[in-house]
């Protein structure tokens, strides 16, 4: 359950005119398990991991009432590492999001600062990871549909809901001076829910990524030297110029049962420094949950991924299947295992779930992870 500023939200209303009405809110999660990898680098490993089905934050968020149907809003949250206390997303205060805006129910919601991507907001839902977290991203979270990185200086706009249609756009400015576009990242997405049905796509086009987005896959504080692996996913992008990702997907209830399919396409520009190498990733997912009881939910996907590094012609292909089982102590807390299992088909590459957190894709083209862990919200 949320819990109430009351002491700010009291404070607000005092400093505020007599018509607003202001609210502070106090939220948070905090995830904590124990993981096994057969192969990690050539060894197996244990690690007490933080923020894997859900990432560990607290964050604070409200509104205020301006009239007129307008409210203006905010959110700042704060990642962190439960196992040791640092600050995660590259030792940021409010790295997971920082932004304020106004909303309107008739004309949409207009934000500026740190925010997700159109892709996250739209597509990540169809997504297994979207459902639960970062070990079931399609390999390495290549396109960045586990939202491994987020976007700085970004101005975004969500239009109201008609129809069960609602649109989105971004652009995020560079922050180079004299240079206005070095690295900027533009998006737009498109989703749509009614009744049971939920469909999503979201598009981002980001310059200079590496750059830009030192605090997760290209680079984050967890596992940098992962990115650098030559077996690792990760290793066959490097620093290039630009990357652009496409993914769209779908959701559907009925009952106890839902299933999800999701389709993803990421493509990098001058690869690895090489002018005119264009890597290219595909992804290709399907995935199913089932709440056996009220209490427990059980939940499986296989996601296909295949790929071309056109410098050298290879042509990596992955395949991984992954599984879950969900427990909820209240409906706060819950404990849950899951297990992942992926293969490298083909192109000369070895398995590699997720190395930048595990910390290095495996040394042979097959990887098994096991996960037990505990979730609380407040």
């Amino acid at each position: 359950m949320k819990k109430s500023l009351l002491a700010l939200a009291v404070t607000s209303a005092f400093a505020a005119p007599a018509f607003a009405q202001n609210s502070v809110t106090l939220y948070g999660i905090i995830d904590a398990g124990l993981t096994y990898t057969n192969n990690n680098g050539g060894q197996h490993s244990y690690q007490m991991q933080s923020g894997i089905v859900q990432g560990s934050r607290w964050g604070l968020k409200g509104s205020e009432d301006l009239g007129g149907g307008t409210k203006a809003i905010f959110q700042l949250e704060n990642g962190f590492n439960v196992m040791n206390g640092n600050l995660a997303q590259h030792s940021r205060e409010f790295g997971r999001q920082a932004y304020v805006g106004l909303t309107n129910s008739q004309f949409g919601t207009l934000t500026l600062g740190r925010q997700y991507d159109p892709v996250v907001d739209n597509a990540q839902a169809t997504t297994f990871n979207g459902q639960w977290g970062a070990f079931f991203s399609h390999p390495a979270d290549i396109d960045n549909t586990d939202n491994g990185f987020r976007i700085n200086n970004a101005v975004k706009y969500v239009s109201p809901r008609f129809g069960g249609v609602q649109g989105e756009l971004m652009y995020a400015f560079g922050g180079v001076a004299g240079q206005f576009s070095s690295q900027s990242t533009i998006g737009a997405g498109l989703n749509y829910s009614g009744g049971p049905l939920y469909i999503g796509a979201g598009y981002f086009f980001a310059k200079n990524p590496a750059t830009q987005f030192n605090d997760g896959n290209f680079g984050g504080n967890q596992a940098p030297t992962a990115v650098s692996s030559s077996s690792g996913i990760w290793g066959l992008v490097g620093s290039p110029a630009n990357m652009q990702t496409i993914s769209a997907g779908a959701t559907y209830q009925f009952g106890p049962a839902q299933l999800g399919g999701n389709f993803s396409d990421v493509r990098f520009n001058d690869a690895n420094g090489v002018a005119g190498n264009t890597v290219r990733f595909d992804s290709f997912e399907l995935w199913g949950n089932y709440s056996l009881t009220s209490a427990t939910t059980l939940g499986a996907g296989y996601t296909f991924t295949t790929g071309k590094v056109d410098a050298t012609g290879q042509k990596p292909k992955y395949g991984q299947l992954n599984a879950i089982a969900d427990y909820r102590l209240s409906k706060r807390t819950d404990v849950y295992a899951m297990g992942v299992y992926q293969h490298a088909m083909s192109g000369g590459v070895t398995a590699d779930i997720y190395a930048p957190i595990l910390g290095a894709a495996s040394s042979t083209k097959n990887q098994v992870l096991a996960r037990v862990g505990i979730r609380h919200k407040f």
